[in-house]
């Protein structure tokens, strides 16, 4: 009967079957070292949250066959769901999406794949940096995304979806958990000279209290990753003169919170977001918004901010 319900839903047969008589494929087998390090690795997702790993966890209860909306909304309707799915797993039914839930609730996806569990797969590439249309066939193009990230977290680059890339997609990206994560000031700039970005301030300084300096203090792991991928996807020289210091102006997508950086406005970077964001709309100070959206949802908004001669860059 699931399996039939799965097909209705857009899943193959292969990947259904496949997924349910192989919890956890190749080097991460239950008991091993790998097994114990990818359970480490998911965030936990429960109600009231919000984002692309709640859409993942809808899309994925959608292909084993309790049907939903891919709202990112956690409400009473994905909890009940993830309940009714714990109980057929025989796990412990709460709610809450944690390590043996994930493992249970990821399947394995592949060229020629369709349905809910690619959409999952498509919509975590692009909020882990790795733009891609979510629309439910894994052609050539996803497969050279999926590729290109395996790669960039060291992983066997085959172009297969099985729990270890799963789990390094919902751990990487700004969902609820993992990209969502925040850095020291310490561990944000390490990261980011390690892929030859730097960061400039008037002050020369990187306290967080003080305007004129430039600090990564408490920044987001999704925003640190989304300046890695404007500096490899544009090759341009990025340079950050603005981070999470104080003086910027306030909200919930604000630079104190992690979300925004300013990046030094050079022609290679304008020419980049031209070439790769939509001209959206004119913010109340004047500056013009360029937006990128994927599955109805918005990503990334870069606002030109050429008076300060930056681009003040929003990832959500």
């Amino acid at each position: 009967m699931l399996l039939a319900t799965a097909l209705a839903a857009g899943i193959t047969a292969t990947d259904v079957t496949t997924a349910a008589a192989t919890a956890l494929p190749g080097a991460a087998r239950a008991g091993s070292t790998a097994d114990t390090a990818v359970r480490a690795s998911w965030p936990t997702v429960k109600s009231g949250q919000r984002g692309v790993d709640v859409a993942t966890v809808q899309l994925l209860l959608t292909a084993r066959g309790y049907t939903l909306t891919a709202d990112g909304v956690f409400g009473s309707g994905t909890a009940a769901k993830v309940k009714a799915f714990q109980r057929a797993k025989h796990l412990t039914a709460d709610g809450i999406v944690g390590p043996n839930t994930w493992t249970k609730l990821v399947m394995t996806v592949k060229s020629g794949s369709k349905g809910a569990a690619v959409k999952a797969v498509q919509r975590q590439l692009t909020d882990n940096g790795y733009a891609v249309t979510a629309d439910g066939v894994f052609g050539s193009g996803t497969a050279a995304k999926v590729k290109a990230f395996q790669r960039a977290k060291h992983l066997t680059a085959n172009g297969v979806v099985d729990v270890q890339t799963w789990a390094a997609l919902v751990r990487g990206g700004g969902g609820t958990g993992g990209g969502g994560g925040k850095l020291s000031d310490a561990q944000a700039a390490a990261r980011l000279r390690a892929a030859g970005i730097t960061r400039s301030s008037s002050g020369n300084c990187t306290n967080r209290n003080n305007k004129n300096c430039t600090s990564l203090q408490d920044i987001r792991v999704r925003t640190v990753d989304g300046v890695i991928a404007l500096k490899r996807k544009s090759g341009c020289r990025i340079v950050i003169t603005g981070g999470t210091e104080v003086g910027h102006a306030g909200g919930t997508y604000s630079h104190w919170n992690g979300y925004k950086v300013d990046v030094a406005r050079t022609s290679c970077v304008t020419n980049y977001i031209h070439g790769h964001s939509r001209k959206h709309h004119k913010r109340g100070d004047g500056a013009w918004v360029w937006r990128v959206t994927s599955g109805g949802r918005t990503v990334i908004d870069y606002a030109d901010e050429n008076w300060a001669n930056h681009w003040d860059i929003t990832y959500y």
